[in-house]
């Protein structure tokens, strides 16, 4: 009866371990992930591959988060990176969504942030408005 009792217990510790190695082998970077702008405010412009490696079975996408917006979809390891032109005044997540083939089931399995930083903040206003030089 021991024995039945270490064997359910064992089992039921291998089942949650495969669920989370095939979540764990989804890898997903965005080169760079950071976008410079020159003054606080401003739109940055920026290049950006986003490159993954997904399971050989599914269909992918990768979306723009905020508007939920695909970019690129596709079946498998078929697109293994894409190139963005990436145009915003502030930071901006993307995310990888994979939706079954027979079901409607779709879900993010990763997700990546380009951020927005400045070099200058915006100028100070004087209060008045005024300039002595």
């Amino acid at each position: 009866m021991y024995k039945l009792y270490l064997w359910l217990a064992l089992l039921l510790m291998i089942e949650p371990a495969k669920a989370s190695e095939q979540e764990q082998s989804i890898v997903f970077t965005a080169t760079p992930n950071q976008c410079v702008a020159l003054h606080k405010g401003q739109t940055c412009y920026q290049d950006v591959v986003f490159q993954w490696q997904t399971p050989e079975v599914g269909r992918f996408c990768l979306v723009f988060s905020e508007s939920q917006q695909q970019l690129v979809c596709w079946d498998g390891r078929t697109i293994q990176q894409f190139q963005y032109s990436f145009e915003s005044d502030s930071s901006a997540t993307f995310s990888l969504i994979h939706s079954d083939n027979n079901s409607n089931n779709i879900r993010a399995i990763a997700e990546v942030k380009v951020v927005v930083t400045w070099v200058y903040k915006a100028p100070k206003q004087s209060p008045s408005g005024w300039r002595l030089f």
